[in-house]
C-alpha cells in the first residue's frame, strides 16, 4: 500500500513521541483524543475525559510496542479505548447518563446514513443512547470515525458479519426513531 500524504506526518509524530519529545506526544494527543472522547461518550462512559486520558496514557506507555501505519494505530488506540471502557463499566454500579455539556466540539462526519446527516451532534448522541451498547459502538466506529468493517471487527473482537448486522440493526432503529418523530 502506497503511503498517503498524511503518512509521513504521522510517522514523524510517532517517531517524535517515541523519542520522548513533548511536541510529538502533544501532536498525537491532539489528533486522536477528540475521536476517543466521542467514542467514549457514545459508549455511555460516565466520564469520557477520564477514559480518553487513560487511553492516551496507556497508548503512550506502550508506544514502543506499536508497529504499523496510521490505520493500524487507529485500530490499536480504539482497541485500547474499548478495553478501558469495559474496565470502567465493570467497576461502575450504575449506568451512566450522557450529558450535553460533555459533548466534544467536533462535527459528525457521515455520508453513509441520511438520518445522521441532518442532525446536530447533541441529537445524534441522544438518539445513539437509545441503541444497544454494541450497536452504538459499531455505528460510532463505522459512521462517525469512518472505519472499515474489518477495522471495526478487529476493534470489537467480532466477525465482520456480526459488525454488519449490528450496523444494519442500529441504522434501522435510528430510522424508525426519526420516522416516528416525523409522524408525531
Amino acid at each position: 500500500m502506497a503511503p498517503t500524504q498524511k503518512q509521513p506526518l504521522f510517522d514523524e509524530m510517532l517517531r517524535s513521541a517515541r523519542d520522548g519529545d513533548g511536541v510529538g506526544f502533544d501532536s498525537l494527543y491532539r489528533n486522536y483524543a477528540g475521536r476517543i472522547q466521542a467514542f467514549a461518550m457514545a459508549r455511555g462512559a460516565a466520564d469520557p475525559e477520564v477514559v480518553t486520558n487513560d487511553t492516551m496514557l496507556r497508548a503512550f506507555q506502550n508506544l514502543n510496542r506499536f508497529s504499523g501505519d496510521e490505520a493500524a494505530f487507529v485500530r490499536w488506540i480504539f482497541t485500547i479505548a474499548r478495553n478501558r471502557l469495559i474496565d470502567a463499566h465493570r467497576s461502575e454500579t450504575r449506568r451512566p447518563v450522557l450529558s450535553d455539556d460533555d459533548a466534544p466540539e467536533q462535527p459528525v462526519a457521515s455520508a453513509e446514513d441520511e438520518a445522521l446527516e441532518h442532525m446536530s451532534r447533541d441529537a445524534v448522541m441522544e438518539r445513539l443512547s437509545l441503541l444497544t451498547v454494541e450497536q452504538r459502538e459499531v455505528i460510532v466506529l463505522r459512521l462517525i470515525e469512518d472505519l472499515s468493517i474489518s477495522d471495526v471487527a478487529e476493534i470489537v473482537n467480532r466477525p465482520a458479519t456480526a459488525v454488519k448486522a449490528l450496523q444494519r440493526r442500529g441504522l434501522q432503529a435510528l430510522q424508525r426513531q426519526i420516522l416516528a418523530e416525523e409522524v408525531s
